[in-house]
């Protein structure tokens, strides 16, 4: 029966007073979805694919330090994923370090696009996206590079 209390008692700080980070593509990409403007979506063009990047550095304990998106991201993607610094302040409510990208630079693209949608309208400048993929500010610099993020669940009830 002790033992019971034990193991009781020990799960249950860990659900009280522990979190586990989580993997980093997951959870950037939640929170890229949580932003995500569903109004907006709503009124995007039919066969218009989003492709953008997301740059982040992390400080030497492992939390993330800045975002870097790029200047020629299209108007219409940044607004509807609200890229910009409201983002870095979902992260920071967080709080997770990240020890294995610690003084990193981490990249990966995210792929977004309607599931009814069988193609892309390249005169929406999908191409200028992919061209534009990688944030000025780290050319040039050590990258490690995840793999893309693919979503085409959009639109949907965002919580």
């Amino acid at each position: 029966m002790k033992y019971l209390l034990f193991i009781f008692v020990m799960l249950w700080s860990n659900i009280a007073f522990g979190q586990k980070t989580p993997k980093l593509p997951e959870f950037i990409s939640h929170l890229v979805v949580k932003g995500t403007k569903v109004d907006a979506y709503d009124r995007t063009k039919k066969n218009f694919a989003h492709f953008f990047a997301i740059a982040i550095s992390f400080d030497a304990e492992g939390k993330i330090d800045t975002l870097y998106f790029s200047s020629k991201l299209n108007p219409e993607t940044k607004k509807i994923y609200e890229l910009d610094n409201s983002l870095l302040k979902r992260i920071r409510m967080h709080n997770f370090n990240f020890k294995e990208y610690s003084s990193k630079i981490v990249l990966f693209s995210c792929y977004c696009y309607r599931i009814t949608d069988r193609s892309i309208d390249y005169e929406t400048g999908f191409l200028n996206s992919v061209a534009n993929l990688i944030p000025e500010a780290v050319h040039g610099r050590s990258l490690i590079l995840l793999k893309p993020i693919v979503d085409a669940s959009l639109p949907r009830e965002i919580n």
